[in-house]
């Protein structure tokens, strides 16, 4: 037993080349040379493969990070969290699994498995490791693995321990926890409702019953549970109680009762969030349901508790994001020269909406880019000047608009733009504001009033917040 191990996979997946493979499989009869004509000429196949790399490579490589106030582009990989980065992934995974597998049967790959990055394998006994790990490093430059043969007839894969029993020729599996696992659980003292803290055992219990193959290894791991329930000042009783429920749970759905239909029970389900008060929560929830037995008996209330926020809500744990770079705002410009203003709505980012107002280009990329002036005045080498021009190159194309003809139409239609020309006036672009108001949560909406005689100068906001 052997597995393979991506190192940082999200981070180095090479995307202009899973990009051409997702284009060869959905476009195999594009070929490259039909891409040379004018859009007119191509073929309805070559549109659509033009079209939908563009949309891939606007989606995946256009990514770009705030730290210390300074912006980053990605210039490889995929964004941690992205919504195709697992898909590109386990693409490029997909293609390197179906070219590589001639090679690495013939080298002694009997069985390949695969979650995300994580691979289990069985191989033959005169397999060679370092051979098939060199196959599988020499794919592609930016992707690298590493390997782990079993210790003792055990591999460890994923948070399951596979051990292999070479007299009964079978395999038995059980919980693994990293030498890092410290053990620590939402503390019985701590001030959260009682269902969380009764979750904190039953997601360890239940994982024990799925994976841990034999009685013998279950009564181990449910010790290990009670420890590590111990350890953090749960009521030895409450742990048992719940294993108690648990095993009779598992008991009952293997001999097929877990699933019988019940009788009388098509009352219409309701679910009720309280906030977490201690006593004051449960003598509510007792007076909600009495009065929905009196009143309403076809209602099956379920209570769901919200625990009071964390003190880290109270801190900030991210860079703040720069003002021109906001999107879902509602932002406000002053006039130098008189008392007019002008108040908008955008979901955009603030420095494409101002674009398109008649803003200066020049004015708004020097806020943008300068952590990379900084970089270029205060790096000495050629290495850091020739990455930092890329940064500053890249930074500046992610938030510029290509389509200056169509850039020129909106910023003519501008009402900024009319009031400069008709009066002569100039916008305070370097100044200008934006917020972004607090949705309400049942829908993603900006509250807008609007007043047709203007805002009143009472409701404005005020810049110095």
């Amino acid at each position: 037993m052997v597995s393979f191990d991506v190192v940082s996979l999200f981070t180095n997946v090479p995307l202009t080349y899973t990009i051409d493979f997702v284009l060869d499989q959905m476009y195999p009869t594009c070929k490259k040379p039909c891409l040379k004509l004018p859009r007119a000429e191509q073929y309805r196949k070559c549109k659509q493969n033009v079209d939908f790399r563009a949309l891939l490579e606007e989606a995946t490589s256009k990514t770009h990070f705030i730290f210390n106030n300074k912006i980053y582009v990605q210039l490889n990989g995929v964004a941690m969290g992205a919504p195709l980065a697992s898909v590109m992934a386990d693409i490029f995974m997909t293609y390197l699994e179906t070219t590589l597998m001639d090679k690495l049967t013939q080298l002694g790959v009997c069985e390949w498995y695969r979650y995300v990055d994580d691979t289990f394998v069985f191989i033959n006994k005169d397999a060679n490791v370092d051979n098939i790990l060199s196959i599988l490093n020499d794919f592609h430059p930016s992707i690298k693995f590493t390997r782990k043969i079993e210790d003792n007839d055990k591999l460890e894969f994923l948070d399951v321990q596979v051990i292999r029993s070479s007299e009964q020729h079978w395999f038995e599996t059980t919980i693994y926890r990293k030498p890092t696992f410290t053990g620590l659980l939402t503390n019985w003292n701590s001030y959260v409702p009682i269902q969380y803290k009764k979750a904190s055992i039953v997601s360890m219990v239940n994982r024990a019953l799925n994976i841990c193959s034999t009685y013998t290894l279950l009564e181990t791991e449910l010790d290990e549970i009670r420890k590590i329930g111990l350890k953090n000042d749960y009521p030895l009783s409450f742990i048992d109680t719940i294993i108690a429920i648990k095993l009779s749970q598992h008991r009952n759905k293997i001999n097929g009762k877990l699933n019988e239909p019940k009788i009388g029970c098509d009352k219409k389900k309701m679910c009720v969030e309280l906030p977490f008060i201690r006593s004051s929560t449960l003598e509510l929830k007792k007076k909600i349901l009495y009065l929905s037995n009196k009143l309403r008996p076809d209602l099956d209330i379920q209570f769901f508790t919200k625990s009071p926020p964390s003190t880290q809500a109270f801190f900030q744990n991210k860079d703040p994001i720069v003002k021109h770079m906001k999107s879902d705002v509602v932002y406000y410009i002053k006039c130098n020269d008189c008392t007019h203003l002008y108040i908008g709505k955008t979901e955009r980012q603030c420095i494409r909406r101002l674009y398109e107002d008649g803003a200066p280009k020049t004015a708004c990329q020097q806020q943008q880019c300068n952590h990379v002036s900084d970089d270029l005045n205060n790096n000495n080498n050629i290495q850091g000047l020739r990455r930092s021009s890329r940064l500053k190159s890249k930074t500046t194309a992610a938030t510029t608009i290509t389509d200056d003809n169509n850039n020129d139409n909106q910023i003519a239609k501008s009402s900024i733009t009319q009031h400069e020309k008709e009066t002569g006036h100039h916008m305070d672009w370097s100044n200008f504001q934006a917020y972004e108001p607090e949705p309400n949560k049942t829908t993603h909406s900006v509250p807008l009033l609007l007043f047709p005689d203007g805002l009143p100068r009472v409701l404005l906001p005020n810049p110095d917040y």
